[in-house]
């Protein structure tokens, strides 16, 4: 019955686990560049069989990991010129404050200096360096192979990283990833063409998400009757059985 008890709340706890994921992909449904996560949920016996034989001894149920959907998002016309959508394997590469990061949200501006930066101000990188821009010259191009023109004159070219798959990236704030290095050092792009006035949309798909949190949520109250139906027998096995009239 203890190990009942255990198992049930296992469960529980790794359903609540879960339910943070399918939470974190549905707010993010409308987030550029936002790659969808989901949870691995491991069943399994530390051995065989325990010196009693009882092959559910030592069973356990945990996370085993959080792995991210690196699958494209759908295309979304924007019409402006500083917004660029990678079509293919790749992602940008950003300076923040807390060094370089990589994103798949090309969602552009250009800040009072004059620099091409992200949504929160930090700088889009070049092969060469940052991509500085005069905002009285005339319309900005960015050709599908990541060159950034301007008044006839390249400017700069956008670096497009990649990494090794699959992808072994650590998700960080603002639809930001980080390369678990040495491990995983940054590679060239194989392949890409960059979409001059498209932004890639959130690869969440809100119906199957909203299965799935219907789906984790009857499990996880199967789960809480299975622990309450174990506590009530233990509870006669201690208060009535074990009595002695």
């Amino acid at each position: 019955m203890i190990q009942g008890i255990k198992t049930a709340v296992q469960g529980m706890t790794t359903l609540m686990q879960k339910q943070d994921q399918i939470a974190h992909n549905l707010a993010n449904i409308n987030t550029t560049g936002f790659k969808q996560s989901g949870l691995f949920i491991k069943s399994y016996e530390k051995y065989l069989n325990d010196e009693n034989l009882d092959p559910y001894a030592n069973r356990e149920i945990k996370t085993d990991e959080v792995f991210v959907d690196y699958r494209e998002g759908p295309m979304k016309k924007t019409s402006n010129d500083l917004d660029v959508m990678i079509k293919g394997s790749g992602f940008f590469t950003i300076m923040t404050n807390r060094g370089v990061r990589y994103t798949r949200n090309g969602n552009f501006s250009l800040n009072p200096d004059g620099f091409l930066v992200t949504s929160d101000g930090s700088k889009v990188m070049g092969k060469k360096g940052f991509i500085r821009l005069n905002m009285r010259d005339g319309k900005v191009r960015i050709l599908n192979s990541g060159e950034v023109i301007q008044d006839d004159m390249e400017k700069e070219t956008l670096k497009i990283a990649d990494f090794k798959k699959p992808y072994a990236l650590l998700r960080d704030s603002n639809s930001y990833f980080k390369p678990q290095l040495p491990d995983n050092p940054v590679l060239d792009s194989p392949g890409f063409i960059l979409k001059q006035g498209y932004l890639e949309g959130s690869n969440a798909d809100p119906i199957r998400n909203m299965v799935s949190m219907i789906k984790a949520f009857r499990n996880y109250e199967a789960d809480q009757k299975a622990l309450l139906a174990q506590d009530q027998t233990l509870d006669k096995a201690v208060n009535s059985v074990g009595r002695v009239g």
